[in-house]
């Protein structure tokens, strides 16, 4: 399966434009974006994305509880979700990949490679 739709859920406005750029330019993705968890989980309904890239700290509700609900959800629920966060410790990693994430990534990232590590992680 291509990736073609990208939800990125970051709340940083330098790290959206980076990663957006970077999806689009070396995928050709279709990328959209939300500031929060609330917009994440509504745009994860609306859109179907073929994957979700979540960032953990954001203003309303942590990463890990975005992806709870979405995993919860019927209509989220098979939506691949990959974590981008600064937290690279190895308990909130494991705490990520066992709430059901395809995959977990290191801020700060390689924009040229950010897509081919996406697609490696969803294809397992």
């Amino acid at each position: 399966m291509a990736i073609q739709r990208i939800l990125l859920v970051e709340d940083d406005p330098d790290i959206q434009k980076m990663a957006s750029l970077a999806l689009r330019h070396t995928a050709g993705a279709e990328v959209f974006v939300a500031c929060d968890g609330a917009s994440a989980l509504r745009q994860a309904r609306e859109k179907a994305p073929d994957v979700v890239l979540l960032d953990v700290m954001l203003p309303d509700m942590d990463g890990y509880e975005v992806c709870r609900r979405l995993k919860a959800d019927p209509a989220t629920r098979a939506i691949p979700v990959i974590f981008l966060s600064a937290r690279a410790q190895q308990k909130e990693i494991e705490q990520g990949l066992g709430l059901g994430a395809a995959g977990y990534l290191v801020k700060p990232f390689d924009p040229m490679t950010l897509a081919s590590e996406i697609e490696r992680l969803v294809k397992g």
